[in-house]
């Protein structure tokens, strides 16, 4: 998927989610193993979602309030020009953090501590 085609879904859960701003920033990024795609929307106060290629039209969503979310997806964000998150590298934008480890990628949001895990083997929303 193309830069392109990723804004424009952006801009489509951005219209799903309310309002968007003309200067929203869409920051893509992929896991090592190419297996977990997410992406960093600042618009609305920012949400981070992942979709891991693994779980069939399942996708994680944190926002900047409440916990975490597994949602049902039926587009996708992965973009194969997004960046690679090495190991043990962190991804940070706006209150969110997303650290990348061989045993998987873990975003939070920074103030709050709600966020999400996940790997191939366990996915798990707090």
């Amino acid at each position: 998927m193309s830069r392109l085609a990723v804004a424009a879904l952006a801009a489509a859960v951005l219209t799903l989610a309310g309002p968007a701003s003309a200067q929203a920033e869409i920051a893509p990024f992929v896991t090592p193993s190419k297996q977990i795609y997410c992406a960093y929307i600042s618009d609305g106060g920012g949400q981070i979602r992942c979709d891991p290629l693994f779980l069939n039209d399942r996708g994680f969503l944190l926002k900047t309030s409440g916990k975490a979310r597994k949602i049902k997806i039926t587009d996708t964000i992965a973009d194969p020009e997004a960046p690679v998150l090495a190991y043990s590298k962190t991804f940070r934008r706006g209150p969110f953090r997303c650290t990348s480890r061989r045993a998987g990628l873990t975003c939070e949001h920074r103030s709050n501590g709600h966020g999400f895990f996940l790997s191939r083997e366990r996915q798990r929303v707090y």
